[in-house]
C-alpha cells in the first residue's frame, strides 16, 4: 500500500456515514531498529474531515502560536477534524476506506502522542 492509496480518500463508518477525505497520515517512530536511520516508522492513524488547510500548518493544535488572524481563519478551516486510529480501518477500497465504529465518535488529532 502507499500513501497515495490513502490520501483524498472518502471515510465511511460501519453505518454508511461520510466522515470527510483523508488529509494526512500520522506516523510514529517506534518500530524494529532500521539499519543507521533508528526505529522504522509505523502508521497510527489518519487526519480527516471536510476541510485541512489549517491543519497542514499546525493550526489544529491548540497550542499552536502565530498571529491571531492567520490562526483564526486556519482554525476556522480545520475545526472539522478528526482522527481515525489505525486499528479501526476495516477496508481500503479504491477512493473509500471503511472504518468501524460511527465517524461522530471520532476524536480531533490533537498533538502527536
Amino acid at each position: 500500500m502507499r500513501l497515495s492509496d490513502l490520501l483524498g480518500a472518502e471515510i465511511v463508518d460501519q453505518h454508511g456515514q461520510r466522515g470527510g477525505e483523508v488529509h494526512d497520515v500520522r506516523l510514529v517512530q517506534d518500530g524494529p531498529l532500521v539499519g543507521g536511520f533508528g526505529a522504522s516508522l509505523r502508521l497510527d492513524g489518519l487526519i480527516v474531515g471536510r476541510r485541512a488547510t489549517g491543519g497542514r500548518f499546525g493550526y489544529g493544535r491548540r497550542d499552536m502560536k502565530g498571529p491571531a488572524l492567520v490562526k483564526l481563519l486556519a482554525s476556522w478551516f480545520y475545526r472539522e477534524g478528526r482522527y481515525v486510529r489505525w486499528d479501526r480501518v476495516r477496508a481500503i477500497e479504491p477512493d473509500r476506506i471503511l472504518i468501524s465504529g460511527s465517524v461522530d465518535d471520532l476524536p480531533e488529532p490533537g498533538p502527536p502522542a
